[in-house]
């Protein structure tokens, strides 16, 4: 028991956890014990850090999904991956027609052997 280990002196009360104790994560209910300061991580925890990481969308951050549609509409960005590419007004699709006929080729001769030879 550690209150024991205490009262015999083999232990500091410092060195006993302080959920353990019920005391203070500091140390500053131990009269004597020198007091923990705090990092950097907990000031920054401390001063709503914590909401950063704590979001209830599905794609990992940001607003979570307006199930009830009374949040503004917003679109994605233009150059978001995974969206559709932009084509010209007259941009005509190239068929497996054309391709096997050589149409579709970049120098507009038809591809030999691995488009090699």
């Amino acid at each position: 028991n550690a209150k024991e280990k205490v009262k015999k002196g083999e232990i500091k009360l410092e060195d006993i956890p302080y959920m353990q104790r019920g005391g203070s994560w500091d140390n500053s209910d131990v009269k004597g014990a020198k007091k923990m300061k705090w990092l950097q991580s907990d000031k920054e925890y401390a001063a709503g850090g914590f909401k950063k990481e704590q979001s209830v969308s599905i794609f990992g951050k940001g607003e979570g999904l307006d199930w009830t549609g009374t949040r503004a509409r917003s679109r994605p960005p233009e150059s978001a991956p995974g969206l559709a590419p932009k084509f010209a007004k007259n941009y005509k699709a190239p068929n497996v027609k054309d391709m096997k006929n050589g149409a579709a080729s970049k120098d507009g001769q038809k591809k030999k052997l691995f488009g090699l030879f």
